[in-house]
């Protein structure tokens, strides 16, 4: 009997997190990081700055929640299609980078990543958690340029190896969601993943015909 309450009392906490959090993402949406209050996400919420200081004490503290369960969403988006797809094929390549990457051309998405950027370059500790998401998200880059290339280890004929072409792609992706935040030009994901692939190189081509890229 205590261990369902237990339960129930979890489920709750989780609960009210969610909404408060879900008001913090909304307030993201609308300004910028630094005029957003404890008092202004409680308002959102619809909660007293007293009953959201029950569950985040600080705004430190509420930032870290969403940059915990904003980039863990990405992340097990991201594990989930690498795992459960089939990489021998360049239409399930393309499909990969296309369903890891779409969330970069999504307004509210990048307003909420740059803003949690944009505090963790003045705070060491919200930082943290942001590059190790970076990482992270390098990893999985690096382990779809390897699987590609058919576990092919040599560094393409450029020298160019896979965690620079990790990174590339990484960049390549990211400022493009940045950039259509401000210049929009109608960019379609599609064709940015196409182009991004061409940089991998070809693994239905000759790499994967000679062995060699020769």
């Amino acid at each position: 009997m205590p261990r369902i309450r237990e339960d129930k009392k979890e489920l709750k906490t989780r609960e009210k997190k969610k909404v408060v959090i879900d008001a913090l993402k909304r307030c993201l949406d609308r300004e910028a990081y630094s005029y957003i209050s404890l008092q202004t996400v409680a308002d959102e919420a619809g909660v007293s700055k007293g009953g959201l200081r029950y569950y985040f004490h600080t705004k430190e503290a509420l930032f870290m929640e969403l940059i915990r369960s904003f980039f863990t969403d990405i992340e097990k988006d991201h594990l989930g299609i690498i795992t459960n797809i089939d990489l021998d094929r360049d239409k399930a390549f393309l499909s990969t980078l296309y369903g890891i990457e779409r969330f970069v051309l999504n307004t509210r998405n990048i307003k909420i990543f740059l803003n949690l950027v944009l505090y963790g370059l003045e705070d060491p500790k919200i930082m943290a958690p942001i590059r190790e998401f970076f990482r992270n998200h390098l990893n999985l880059y690096e382990d779809i340029v390897r699987r590609a290339r058919f576990g092919n280890e040599a560094p393409d004929r450029n020298g160019f190896d896979y965690q620079f072409k990790a990174r590339i792609a990484q960049i390549i992706f990211l400022s493009a969601g940045l950039l259509e935040e401000v210049d929009p030009i109608g960019m379609d994901p599609s064709r940015l993943t196409r182009y991004v692939i061409s940089l991998f190189g070809d693994p239905a081509g000759e790499d994967r015909t000679t062995g060699n890229g020769g």
